[in-house]
């Protein structure tokens, strides 16, 4: 049976794994953290006696890699249940419900959008005029900025759906953002069908539905080793030999499998910088912060589930279950770059000042615990100028490949685009893609 190494244990490592067991491969997954997971994994917090996410995470029905990987796993239903997209816009003159439910399909996305408040009838019609043109009309890349102003949207309609969907899906401001991946969110996601629209919170973190993949490949007959850190690969011509781990181990392999961070992957194979399909990407990658404040609150607080913000310290917040007090929060900033250096306690101020500031009634008082989570390289800043470089995850030598969510896979960078990278670098690995 030929063996195959996979370094790295986040998505797309274990999404390359099942594919490749699945295959008949014999899988071994190396892994330098004590925990798999990746961006996606989750920590232990004692106060409140339960893990919570390195950063919060929110699925659409149109995920089916990633969630074909946790039923293969078995932990798929942990996840909880898909509804139709529906939030509370929150702002300081007043709230709107944002249901895209009460009709079916793309019909219902379109409904909500016109039952924005404060839009005139013409900015409402060419709030759909854009619309239309993302989905069917053959325009050049660009920002999502500038077609927002090619488009003459209004700051109501850019402050109230566009920016917030650009930071939610893209993790970039609408100034930098592709519009080639907005347009993939609502093709791919919210307008294809009302499966693919479907919008899911995870009820369970992250931790639970990923921990149990080292118990499924240890019964498929593969191997998982944690606080394994890998130092580099040795090559034979053309060929990858074998994973050199700290301090002086070897592993030989038939193929490998690097499903790591581009940060990460040029300390192990520093030799990319200087392949032409990755260097350029390299070059010019820059990456964007996520943050995440946890609150745990004495009294329930937040008006709906899912609430979203025009507000520049605070975008988005969701209910979570939970056992510890009465109603716990996520509070989140998507390319928070000007958070992300500030003090703790600085930092913290500001985002509950924030959440004062949309929902009158919060008071610090009401804080029985908080957690702030910084993932300060949560994705790459996919730019139109980036998003042209994106790598392949091809490489010069036979029998390795890459995979993860910045690689080309049509996709932002989201769980879904690194188990699709992590099936794909699957399939080359066993010769049956070429893509």
């Amino acid at each position: 049976m030929p063996r195959v190494v996979v370094v790295g244990a986040g998505v797309a490592g274990i999404a390359a794994a099942v594919s490749l067991v699945r295959r008949g491969w014999e899988v071994l997954v190396l892994e330098a953290r004590s925990s798999v997971g990746g961006r996606a994994s989750s920590v232990w917090d004692a106060t409140a006696g339960e893990f919570v996410d390195c950063g919060q995470h929110v699925l659409l029905g149109a995920y089916t890699a990633f969630f074909a990987t946790l039923q293969a796993l078995g932990t798929r239903q942990l996840l909880g249940a898909e509804t139709p997209l529906r939030f509370l816009f929150c702002e300081e003159s007043g709230q709107f419900l944002f249901d895209a439910g009460r009709l079916p399909g793309r019909l219902g996305f379109v409904a909500a959008l016109w039952g924005i408040p404060g839009l005139s009838r013409w900015e409402r019609f060419r709030l759909l005029w854009a619309l239309r043109q993302i989905l069917t009309g053959k325009i050049p890349e660009m920002t999502v900025a500038e077609f927002l102003h090619r488009s003459r949207q209004g700051k109501r309609a850019s402050s109230t759906f566009w920016q917030p969907l650009t930071l939610a899906t893209l993790n970039a401001p609408p100034e930098e953002a592709a519009l080639s991946l907005l347009r993939t969110v609502l093709r791919e996601g919210f307008l294809r069908d009302a499966e693919a629209a479907r919008f899911l919170v995870p009820c369970r973190s992250l931790h639970e539905v990923l921990d149990p993949f080292g118990r499924w490949l240890a019964d498929h007959g593969g191997e998982l080793r944690l606080n394994t850190l890998v130092t580099g690969l040795e090559f034979e011509g053309s060929t990858v030999r074998a994973v050199r781990v700290s301090p002086d181990g070897k592993i030989p392999a038939d193929a490998v499998v690097l499903a790591l961070p581009p940060w990460s992957l040029v300390r192990i194979l520093p030799v990319l910088r200087r392949v032409p399909e990755y260097a350029g990407f390299l070059h010019t990658l820059r990456s964007s912060p996520i943050l995440t404040l946890y609150l745990w609150l004495r009294e329930p607080l937040l008006p709906a589930p899912v609430c979203a913000f025009a507000h520049p310290d605070l975008h988005w917040a969701f209910r979570h279950p939970t056992r510890f007090g009465a109603e716990k929060v996520s509070l989140v900033v998507s390319a928070a770059d000007h958070l992300r250096d500030l003090p703790y306690r600085q930092l913290l101020e500001r985002c509950l000042r924030a959440f004062a500031t949309v929902i009158p009634a919060f008071h610090p008082a009401l804080v029985l615990h908080q957690r702030v989570m910084v993932q300060r390289t949560a994705t790459a800043r996919l730019t139109p100028e980036l998003v042209a470089l994106r790598p392949s995850g091809k490489t010069p030598w036979d029998n390795l490949v890459l995979a993860g969510d910045w690689l080309q896979t049509g996709l932002p960078c989201t769980l879904e685009g690194a188990a699709r990278s992590g099936q794909v670098a699957a399939a080359r690995i066993v010769g049956e893609s070429d893509h």
